[in-house]
C-alpha cells in the first residue's frame, strides 16, 4: 500500500471542551473535534448540530442582487420572453431546472438553453445567443456560468438582450457589463455565501425575487432537493450556507414531489433506502451527468421539471442506460491515460500530469482526471484534441490553486475558467507541449515532494471504551458530510487482531480487532493489499477509522470502517 502521511489533531483546551460538552449533553470528544474545526462556542455548536433554514443570510447582501431582482420583476410585468442559460453538469442542470420552475410558477414566459458540450462547449456562446434571438428573448439569465463572458454579454446587448449573470466561479479582473452580475466571490455576506454552488446561488436569487414580491418562500424551498443534488455533486465545501441548504435539501430528496426525481431514485436502486451525500454524489449525480457528458443535457432538465410520471419513468431509464455507456467510455479512457503516463511521464521529475490525445470523449475527461488525481496525487490536466484545438479538464490537490496556476499560463490558452480544485480550458494544439512544460514549472515552484503524498487527517485519538451508539448518534448530526465537513476520523493505538482477517467483495479487508477486552468488527474498502502483512500476525496495529452502525438482517452493531492502518 502507498505511503500516507498521518496528521493527528491536537487536543484543544479542556475547560472550554468540558463546558460545551456539559451544556449540550454531547461526548467531550465530540466537543474537542468541533473546537478544532473552529466551532468553539456553545451557541456555535448548538447552531451546527441543529441548523435552521432561517439562519441563511439575506440574499440582498450580494452585490447587484437588487438590480437583478428588479429586472426580473420588470420582465414578469411586461411579459418579456426570458431564457435561462445554464451549464451541462449536475450543478448547472439543477440550477437551470430550479430557475425555470420558479419563474414558471410566477407566470413568466420562460424557456431554457444548455450548450452542447461537444458542439459549443462551456459557457455563453454566440450560438446560444443566436438561439435566444430566434426565440424573441429580451432577458437572459445565466446560471453556473457567464462570469467571463465579456464579449458575449456585449454581443447580447447589441441584439437587444439584457443579461443577468449568476455564477459562482472565480471572476477575472474584468467582469461582464451586464444588468447584474451576482457572484458570491465578488462580495456579499462575509464568508457565509462565498463557496455557494451554482444551484445554491440560483436558490438565493429565487428567494430574493419571492421576497421582493411578498410571495410564500415555501414555493422556493420545495426545490431544495435540486439544491442538495447540485451542491453535493459540485464538491463545494459543505459548511455554512452550503451545509444548511444541503441538509434540508437531502430531506427534501427523500420526500420529493418531483416525478422525475422519484423515477431516478427508483432506477438507481435507492427507493426506500437512506439517501445522504454519498448516494447523491456516487449514484444519482452520475446519472444526471451522463446525458450532459455524452449528448444533450436538456434531457435531464425535462426529467427534473416534468409533472408526467410516464415521461419521468422513460427519461430515468434513458439516463440509467447513458450512465452505463459513460462508465464504459470512462474505463477505456482511463486505461489509455495510464498507458500514456507509463510511456511519456517522468513521475520523479514532473509534479503534474498533462495528458492529451485525439479521440478522448470531452464528456468523461474530467472524471478520468479525478481518478488520476486519486491514484497519483498530483494536479492533472486531460486534453481531448479535435481538429487543431484541444478541450481540457483539470483537477487538483490540496495546497495547489488550479485557477491561479492556469492564470500563469493564460497566454497559451484560448480560454479557461474554474476554481481551486477544478477547471476547464481550450488550447491550440501547437501550444500543448509548451503548456505542459509551463504548467509543470508552476507546480514545481509551488509544490514540495511531501505535497504529492496523500494526507489523512485524524480528528481525535480515542479508546474503544469511548465508542458507543450515543457517540455515533451525535457524529451523524454533523451530516451532510463533504469537503470541509468530513465524517470524523478516529485513531487508536496498539490494537490486536482477533481471529483471521480475510478478503470480501472487490478487494475489501474484513477483520476483528480488540483492545482492553473490547472487540469490534472492521471493514476496509479497497484495503485488501494489507492482508499478507496481517496474516504474519503482527503484535500490534495502529488504526485510523470512522465509526458507524452496520445493519444487516435486522441486527445492529458498531463497525469500524478502516481508512488506513500501520503495523507497529
Amino acid at each position: 500500500m502507498g505511503k500516507v502521511i498521518w496528521e493527528i489533531a491536537s487536543k484543544p483546551g479542556q475547560k472550554q471542551s468540558e463546558e460545551i460538552s456539559s451544556a449540550l449533553g454531547i461526548p467531550k470528544i465530540v466537543s474537542d473535534i468541533l473546537i478544532n474545526r473552529g466551532i468553539n462556542t456553545i451557541d456555535a455548536v448548538r447552531s451546527f448540530l441543529y441548523p435552521q433554514i432561517s439562519e441563511l443570510c439575506d440574499p440582498y447582501l450580494f452585490e447587484d442582487m437588487d438590480r437583478g431582482v428588479e429586472r426580473v420583476i420588470k420582465a414578469l410585468r411586461d411579459r418579456e420572453k426570458i431564457m435561462i442559460y445554464g451549464d451541462y453538469d449536475v450543478d448547472g442542470i439543477t440550477a437551470t431546472s430550479l430557475m425555470f420552475l420558479v419563474l414558471n410558477k410566477l407566470g413568466a414566459d420562460v424557456s431554457y438553453f444548455l450548450p452542447n458540450r461537444l458542439g459549443e462547449g462551456y459557457g455563453i456562446s454566440s450560438e446560444g445567443l443566436q438561439e435566444a434571438k430566434r426565440r424573441g428573448v429580451t432577458l437572459l439569465i445565466s446560471v453556473d456560468c457567464g462570469i467571463t463572458a465579456i464579449d458575449e454579454v456585449e454581443e447580447a446587448r447589441e441584439m437587444g438582450i439584457d443579461c443577468i449573470i449568476t455564477d459562482h466561479h472565480e471572476p477575472a479582473s474584468e467582469i461582464p457589463n451586464a444588468v447584474a452580475v451576482i457572484n458570491p466571490k465578488r462580495g456579499g455576506s462575509e464568508g457565509a455565501g462565498v463557496e455557494l454552488s451554482g444551484v445554491g446561488l440560483a436558490y438565493k436569487f429565487s428567494a430574493a425575487i419571492y421576497k421582493r414580491l411578498n410571495q410564500d418562500l415555501a414555493d422556493v424551498e420545495e426545490h431544495l432537493d435540486l439544491v442538495a443534488l447540485g451542491t453535493a455533486a459540485d464538491i463545494v465545501p459543505l459548511i455554512h450556507e452550503n451545509r444548511i441548504l444541503t441538509k434540508y435539501g437531502i430531506r427534501q430528496v427523500a420526500r420529493t414531489s418531483k416525478p422525475g426525481l422519484k423515477a431516478l431514485i427508483f432506477v438507481s436502486g435507492l427507493m426506500g433506502k437512506e439517501i445522504g451525500t454519498g448516494q447523491v454524489v456516487f449514484v444519482l449525480a452520475p446519472r444526471i451527468n451522463a446525458v450532459g457528458r455524452l449528448g444533450n443535457a436538456e434531457t435531464a432538465i425535462k426529467l427534473l421539471a416534468t409533472k408526467d410520471e410516464n415521461q419521468a419513468n422513460q427519461i430515468a431509464r434513458e439516463l440509467d442506460q447513458e450512465n452505463k455507456r459513460r462508465k464504459h467510455i470512462d474505463e477505456v479512457t482511463l486505461q489509455e491515460a495510464l498507458e500514456q503516463i507509463r510511456e511519456k511521464v517522468n513521475l520523479e521529475k514532473e509534479k503534474a500530469l498533462v495528458l492529451a490525445a485525439r479521440g478522448w470523449h470531452q464528456g468523461v475527461i474530467g472524471i478520468v482526471a479525478s481518478r488520476l488525481v486519486e491514484r497519483y496525487h498530483r494536479p492533472t490536466v486531460m486534453i481531448s484534441i479535435d481538429g487543431d484545438e484541444g478541450k481540457g479538464s483539470a483537477r487538483s490537490i490540496p495546497n495547489f490553486h488550479l485557477y491561479d496556476a492556469l492564470s500563469e499560463c493564460s497566454d497559451l490558452l484560448i480560454r479557461f475558467g474554474g476554481h481551486k480544485y477544478a477547471a476547464g480550458l481550450s488550447i491550440k494544439i501547437e501550444n500543448i507541449e509548451e503548456f505542459r512544460r509551463r504548467f509543470n514549472a508552476v507546480t514545481s515552484k509551488v509544490l514540495t515532494d511531501d505535497d504529492l503524498l496523500p494526507r489523512m487527517f485524524m480528528d481525535a485519538e480515542i479508546e474503544f471504551n469511548e465508542i458507543n451508539e450515543r457517540l455515533i448518534e451525535v457524529i451523524n448530526m454533523f451530516a451532510p458530510f463533504g469537503p470541509h465537513n468530513m465524517k470524523p476520523v478516529f485513531f487508536t493505538r496498539n490494537v490486536e487482531l482477533y481471529g483471521n482477517p480475510y478478503i470480501v467483495g472487490n478487494n475489501h479487508l474484513k477483520m476483528k480487532v480488540q483492545k482492553d477486552g473490547i472487540i469490534f468488527d472492521c471493514i476496509g474498502f479497497g484495503l485488501g493489499g494489507y492482508l499478507n502483512q496481517l496474516l504474519r500476525r503482527p503484535l500490534r496495529l495502529d488504526i485510523a477509522y470512522v465509526v458507524e452502525i452496520n445493519e444487516w438482517n435486522g441486527m445492529r452493531h458498531i463497525q469500524l470502517r478502516i481508512k488506513d492502518l500501520r503495523v507497529t
